[in-house]
């Protein structure tokens, strides 16, 4: 772990900022770093059990002799792999949206942010059976179907296989150099103390989230809308960043309550910053009901077949009763519940409620992909949907783990870390 070296004056303002009956301060390495070791049990133990949820939706069309195993696995696998990428890209976004602007109460969060987004190289690894089996879920991939659909002939210029796989390629090579850029630079500022490093930051993010905000649009195109390919919306790509926020945003919570439950960041992240936390929590999950209802009421409304064939699957099977589920449990319920000043003051119900959204999130996921995959399917969970839902979420965050492990807990040679530890929030 590097020393700490608080640069330019910073070091003297942040004692003062955080040393007021707090517990604790940005210049105590003890504070702002995990004890030696930790992180390792828990970080193997998810490790462990990721690997063996994959290893047994791998398994799975071995054992079921039904005609839809495999697509059934592969959609299970979806699931799981664009809840993780969701995880990804919305702390990527958000670490983005604070550097561009300059938001300096967030400064003791970015870390955090920080370490969820620097596992784009995990997502390229994780991609990689949806690649290798992409003609299994994406029936637009079959060439004859070409010359019998009048619909896929039209759109067969975008939805070929091969303009797909290079698609692919763009966006995890774009997530990547930001990812690499943006983490590299601050912990090269941990280690130097270089100011101006935060300028780079900031202007790297501010070409670097147009190029993200169109990637992660086409991403949700290509990845989940597709899987229907007579179906289009052009809402799709807003209702995927949405859900991506504020679940992006509920991870942090959890993340920054790991550290102060190993007593750490104590005096550092403070209630005050649970609750804008709290408060982007509750604007993100009012914005995911807006665009979904807007979405849906659009649809509703312009009764165009090839729209209302979306909704309409979700309509029979256990979907309907699953999509009311989502009504209140991913917008009525936590809005309600965020409205209350003491639950984003309070760590522990703060903490709650951003589990209870990632629950949601994956469930409005498993929504989405299971019927686009095959209408067939009936809704009704099996072990693979779990499998297949756990695998690359476990292993996202056993290795996120391991990196608190290892590393400061903040930027503590950030120019705007004083800002961050004076923030007092009184609305």
């Amino acid at each position: 772990m590097s020393q700490i070296t608080m640069g330019h004056g910073a070091g003297h303002a942040a004692h003062g900022a955080a040393g007021h009956g707090h517990g604790g301060s940005a210049t105590d390495r003890a504070n702002v770093t995990m004890p030696d070791g930790w992180g390792k049990g828990l970080g193997g133990v998810l490790l462990l059990v990721g690997a063996a949820c994959l290893a047994g939706t791998a398994a799975y069309p071995f054992l079921d002799s039904s005609d839809y195993a495999a697509k059934h696995a592969l959609a299970a696998y979806l699931v799981g792999f664009t809840v993780a990428l969701g995880l990804i890209l919305g702390t990527l976004g958000i670490v983005m949206m604070w550097h561009l602007v300059k938001a300096g109460w967030s400064v003791t969060l970015l870390r955090q942010a920080e370490n969820v987004a620097s596992m784009v190289p995990l997502a390229i690894v994780l991609v990689a059976p949806i690649v290798a089996f992409a003609p299994k879920l994406y029936k637009w991939m079959n060439p004859e179907l070409v010359k019998t659909d009048e619909v896929l002939a039209h759109k067969v210029g975008y939805l070929n296989p091969t303009f797909f796989y290079v698609r692919l390629a763009v966006y995890f090579v774009l997530w990547a150099v930001l990812s690499a850029r943006l983490v590299g630079l601050s912990r090269r500022q941990d280690e130097t103390g270089d100011k101006w490093l935060s300028n780079k930051m900031s202007f790297t993010s501010a070409w670097g989230i147009l190029l993200f905000a169109l990637s992660v649009a086409f991403a949700g195109f290509d990845l989940l809308m597709s899987l229907d390919f007579h179906w289009f919306s052009t809402m799709w790509g807003v209702y995927f960043f949405a859900g991506n926020m504020i679940s992006s945003l509920a991870i942090i919570v959890l993340c920054m309550s790991i550290c102060r439950s190993a007593g750490r960041l104590r005096g550092v992240v403070t209630e005050d910053h649970y609750h804008d936390m709290g408060k982007l929590m509750l604007g993100f999950t009012v914005f995911w009901a807006y665009i979904g209802f807007s979405q849906y009421f659009l649809i509703w409304y312009a009764n165009i077949p090839e729209e209302t064939a979306w909704f309409l699957v979700r309509y029979g099977d256990g979907w309907k009763t699953l999509g009311i589920v989502m009504m209140f449990g991913h917008f009525v319920g936590p809005f309600l519940i965020l409205l209350f000043r003491k639950v984003k003051r309070t760590p522990a119900l703060l903490s709650l409620v951003a589990s209870w959204i990632i629950l949601m999130h994956c469930v409005d996921m498993f929504w989405v992909i299971r019927p686009m995959a095959d209408p067939a399917f009936a809704m009704k969970l099996s072990w693979v949907d779990l499998t297949g839902l756990i695998g690359p979420v476990a292993v996202l965050m056993g290795l996120v783990v391991l990196k608190m492990g290892r590393g400061n807990l903040i930027p503590v040679n950030d120019p705007r870390l004083p800002e961050a530890l004076r923030h007092r929030n009184y609305v």
